[in-house]
């Protein structure tokens, strides 16, 4: 993979991959804590927060290179959170250079 630069100066590539955090809300610390076990054997990182109207906010974050097709992941985990009776709520990664906002 070539090395890819941001705007922010972040530089990814194979060995220092960019990350895509996601964001998973469940209705029990026991629920959050079970999808975040899994997470973690899939090499991401995860942090399991209580909310204020008493659910359980899941943050993961996945490593990635940065050239995913990140089309079909909201079905792949919107079935995983489900699995666990929880919501999954998307991602956020960094733009590309041909990505903008408005």
């Amino acid at each position: 993979m070539q090395e890819k630069i941001f705007e922010n100066g972040y530089r990814a590539s194979e060995k220092y991959p960019e990350y895509i955090d996601h964001w998973f809300y469940f209705p029990s610390k026991a629920d959050a804590e079970l999808a975040a076990e899994r997470l973690l054997k899939r090499g991401w990182l995860t942090r399991t927060v209580e909310v204020e109207d008493l659910s359980w906010l899941l943050l993961a974050t996945q490593p990635a290179t940065g050239d995913e097709d990140t089309g079909p992941i909201f079905d792949e985990l919107t079935a995983f959170a489900n699995q666990f009776n929880g919501i999954y709520d998307g991602y956020e990664r960094p733009l590309s250079d041909n990505e903008f906002m408005n």
